[in-house]
């Protein structure tokens, strides 16, 4: 954290000496300096200290390098964690249906029965009389994401075709018969198209109608626009499986005939009938409305955070976000609802770091999309529950564990499914797209279990001390602070230095005290650090020109207190202290 600190080259040995009150003018000219004289001198003790230097204010947008394109960003002088991208797409669609055609047969309507020669002159007329028969339809390779049929909607209106011819025994004759009147009742799940004469709902009335001899009465074909059979599930048709293809059976619903009918000048012995049947065309199928649940296959997405500054990247590091935010957006073409599950996986140098799953599918609050078309809605998966402005929230309490230790990416595999059995319609053949985009957004406020390490290195201390024997020293630091985040070093994290910044190996370095965190951000608190040096080996000190640190941050009793680009950390009265004193050798 310390960069750009501004340096003070430190006193050469004959200045050292001049604060102390040595100079060459107190020796008396009478002794001879060149005979075998000891010129090792002692200087200082327990209060010697030596001035190192300080550093300005150094706020956190100095220490917190950002460039363009970096994943971690300013936003209005907070410190925030952004990735932002689109997400795989995927499309769905049920395929199309076709009803089968069929011919179904109704009960013969009796209008002559005689078994002995009997014969009417003028009119025969036989009142009411009643017949039925059964309507049986079959749809077959229905799509697999069909469970439960409510409603199936013709792309063009098919036909039902009815047909009566006159069924009579080579003993019977007559002239004509005519249907009165007849009214013919079909099954509730047929849909008529409205406004066809004769037929009010699912009753057709027939009048005054000559069956001919040889062709028959075929009336006009009734328009049918479709199946019905319920409005909820359970009330509907199952789709069965066979053979992994999928079909429905309507079978035994009945068509209700009453018939009164007039023969004229009918004679002989044997029977006369009028045989119906109804005839259903093939009908192609453009709209299912039922329990429907397709197959949304999402394609995994990879989110990259490789763009971070050092100190977040370290394998030490351990982030507790408060309340990091991972939003989505994304459609819902069809017209029920879609719920996400999901799983997000974080990789660090190719080894999986946490695995959080999200959805209930996988125990977590359900994450619902409602039907929006091609409009996009925000879901926002936060750590406590917030109100996100234009967001569906949804809490996910062990969310911060994906970047506990930032990854370098985060495979995110999202399986949007319909988990409602309730009934929607879905247009058969058409492709429905569901488009997405994920955005990142981790505020650096933190929790109590925060861990951040990051290397610094103090370097240039300029202090000439070539010919000056230490022992021990101890550089002391004050430390003034507005970062919500205290500062340890330990011991095994320090290296000493000599100017061409390689290890001194025989300098043993313990430290003392840490740097206390600003509770909220904003207050200035001061705190002691000492490093204490040994060397282990002698002239070891005397190479000294700097220190390597890896610094510790925690949040201390700082908690949730948000990371700003104006809080800043100085160091002053930086200096070198020597407890037992120097020897200068002035020979």
């Amino acid at each position: 954290m310390i960069l750009n600190a501004k340096k003070r080259p430190l006193i050469a040995v004959a200045l050292l000496l001049t604060s102390l009150g040595i100079t060459t003018s107190c020796i008396d000219n009478s002794y001879d300096l060149n005979k075998d004289i000891d010129m090792t001198i002692s200087a200082g003790g327990e209060h010697l200290a030596i001035p190192v230097g300080y550093t300005e204010k150094i706020t956190l947008d100095k220490i917190i390098e950002i460039e363009e394109g970096d994943d971690l960003q300013l936003v209005d002088g907070e410190y925030h964690l952004l990735k932002a991208d689109e997400m795989a797409g995927t499309e769905t669609k049920v395929a199309t249906v076709t009803v089968d055609p069929s011919t179904n047969n109704i009960d013969a309507i009796k209008v002559y029965d005689s078994n002995q020669p009997s014969s009417y002159n003028t009119e025969h007329t036989v009142n009411d009389v009643k017949s039925q028969g059964k309507i049986n339809i079959k749809a077959q390779k229905i799509d697999q994401a069909v469970i439960e049929i409510g409603a199936l909607t013709a792309e063009q209106p098919t036909e039902l075709v009815l047909n009566f011819t006159i069924d009579a025994q080579e003993g019977v004759s007559y002239n004509t018969v005519q249907i009165k009147k007849m009214e013919i009742t079909f099954p509730d799940f047929i849909k008529f198209k409205e406004g066809q004469t004769g037929l009010i709902n699912n009753k057709l009335t027939i009048e005054g109608a000559v069956i001919d001899k040889r062709q028959g009465y075929a009336p006009t074909p009734l328009k049918i626009i479709g199946y019905e059979f319920g409005s909820r599930y359970g009330e509907g048709i199952a789709v069965e499986g066979e053979n992994n293809e999928k079909f429905i059976n309507i079978n035994n619903e009945f068509i209700k005939v009453v018939t009164t009918v007039t023969v004229t000048n009918i004679s002989g012995t044997g029977t006369l009938n009028i045989k119906p049947t109804a005839i259903l065309n093939e009908m192609t199928v453009n709209k299912v409305f039922g329990t429907i649940k397709p197959d949304m296959n999402v394609e995994t997405t990879n989110v990259e955070l490789t763009n971070l500054p050092d100190f977040l990247q370290d394998d030490e590091v351990k982030l507790d976000i408060t309340n990091p935010v991972f939003s989505f957006k994304a459609n819902n073409p069809l017209q029920t609802n879609i719920e996400m599950d999901g799983v997000m996986t974080g990789y660090k140098n190719g080894q999986v770091t946490k695995v959080v799953k999200i959805g209930s599918g996988n125990g977590g609050n359900p994450i619902i999309l409602k039907p929006s078309g091609d409009n996009q809605q925000t879901i926002s998966l936060t750590r406590v529950a917030t109100a996100i402005e234009g967001a569906t929230n949804v809490v996910v309490p062990n969310l911060n564990d994906i970047i506990e230790t930032i990854p370098d990416y985060i495979t995110v595999d999202l399986e949007p499914t319909v988990k409602s059995d309730d009934y929607y319609n879905v247009e058969l053949g058409q492709k429905y797209i569901l488009n997405s985009s994920y955005d990142i957004d981790v505020p650096l406020n933190f929790g109590s279990n925060l861990k951040i390490v990051y290397d610094e290195t103090i370097d240039n201390f300029d202090l000439d001390l070539e010919d000056v024997d230490i022992k021990k020293a101890i550089l002391s630091i004050n430390a003034v602070n507005t970062i919500p985040l205290a500062m340890e070093i330990k011991n095994e994290n320090v290296s000493a230095l000599d100017a061409n910044g390689n290890v001194i190996k025989d300098i043993d370095v313990t430290v003392e005290g840490t740097i206390t965190e600003s509770k909220d951000g904003k207050a200035e608190v001061s705190s002691t650090l000492n490093i204490n040096l040994n060397e282990t080996a002698e002239g070891a000190i005397s190479k000294l020109d700097g220190l390597k640190l890896k610094v510790t941050a925690v949040p201390g009793q700082a908690t949730d207190v948000q990371l700003l680009s104006t809080q800043w950390l100085q160091l002053t009265d930086m200096k070198l202290k020597i407890p037992n004193g120097i020897k200068v050798d002035l020979n």
